[in-house]
């Protein structure tokens, strides 16, 4: 009996070691694969074993390879080894143990490669798209070819067959899809114009293509407001006043050669009257004040019409200066008159000897202001 007892602990030992050293594989396998930019994720049920794992690639055309090796981490960066774009690839992921299972997900660019067994289709962004409207009917969208962004990142011998690009635009309002293709040959930049509803306040379209069989998409619509009708930048407000422009100058034309021909002479509008008289008393104040004389040559006459004995005393004033000067009344105007005699002649107190002086002589007169003489 006692020999039937140490078989049976014998063989729970052995099966508790065989279940001790089962290693669960990893779960919830994805692989996010866009832009040319390829990582595989994943989960595991038992962290506390804290595990590493094995991830190794296998190819439709090609060998396979050990990518990720005893990694402790929770993802694999395999786009170093999955740039051939014609190509499929698929990834086989254990944890490093005795007993373990795998998991397995595979993932390629061109969809004629695994068209029924590959897991995810992978693809590329749409290039940023610039969508203008033409008209009420008419919208207007233009791109960068995707080979332009995207060429660095396929192998050389893949880029020739990459260069044409078929797209298509679904328009939301009726659901109405455009086909267009572009080459990278003619031009780097796509452009095509799409008729649209011109009754819409809002148009939205959504593009996508293929560059040689690599899926391009834009993940959200490119929206544009409608142009109600404009067809063009609006000029009405130029058609409208510029004719009022122009009657109104050759009016203003026709006017003042009315007015030559009437009056003989251009009328001045009252702004340009004012500016030009305020012009004049400027150009008065600037210059300085200068006195006006006037030579006489007295001839025979007497030169004072009013007999000298006939002028009372008080009614004169005697001025000293460099030239002996006297003062007469000037009747009418309210001012008098400065005789100053050039060739040195006396002021007198009988007034008879100046106007029987010879009058030869000149005589200069200088109108005084009633200022002065006051």
């Amino acid at each position: 009996m006692a020999w039937v007892r140490m078989v049976h602990i014998s063989l729970i030992l052995v099966l508790s070691q065989q279940v001790d050293s089962y290693v669960p594989p990893p779960v919830n396998v994805s692989v996010i694969c866009h832009n040319f930019h390829n990582v595989i994720y994943w989960n595991y049920s038992e962290p506390s074993l804290q595990p590493q794992f094995n991830v190794e690639m296998t190819r439709k055309y090609s060998g396979a390879a050990l990518v990720c090796s005893n990694t402790s981490l929770y993802h694999c960066d395999v786009s170093s080894f999955t740039k051939v774009i014609e190509e499929g690839y698929r990834f086989i992921l254990t944890a490093v143990g005795q007993n373990t299972n795998s998991s397995e997900i595979s993932f390629t660019y061109d969809d004629t490669v695994y068209p029924d067994l590959v897991d995810v289709q992978c693809s590329l962004d749409f290039p940023p798209v610039n969508i203008s409207a033409v008209s009420d009917q008419i919208i207007k969208v233009q791109f960068i070819h995707p080979f332009h962004i995207y060429k660095y990142a396929i192998i050389k011998n893949e880029r020739p067959d990459h260069k044409e690009f078929d797209y298509m635009v679904v328009t939301e309002d009726h659901l109405k899809q455009h086909n267009f293709a572009c080459s990278y040959k003619q031009h780097h930049v796509c452009e095509a114009e799409i008729p649209v509803d011109g009754k819409m306040d809002r148009h939205c379209i959504k593009m996508k293509g293929k560059m040689n069989n690599v899926h391009v998409s834009a993940h959200q619509n490119i929206c544009i407001e409608g142009k109600h009708g404009d067809s063009g930048p609006s000029y009405t407000a130029l058609y409208i006043v510029i004719p009022i422009v122009a009657m109104v100058v050759i009016a203003f034309i026709v006017w003042l050669i009315y007015s030559k021909l009437t009056s003989g002479s251009f009328p001045q509008p009252k702004i340009l009257a004012s500016i030009l008289s305020h012009i004049g008393s400027v150009r008065s104040l600037m210059l300085p004040e200068r006195a006006i004389l006037s030579e006489v040559q007295t001839g025979g006459s007497p030169l004072l019409q009013t007999p000298m004995e006939s002028l009372p005393d008080e009614t004169l004033t005697v001025f000293s200066t460099p030239q002996e000067e006297v003062m007469l009344p000037n009747e009418g105007s309210g001012s008098s008159l400065q005789v100053t005699r050039e060739l040195g002649l006396k002021v007198k107190s009988n007034f008879a000897e100046l106007s029987n002086y010879d009058c030869s002589h000149r005589l200069v007169i200088e109108e005084m202001s009633p200022a002065r003489s006051a």
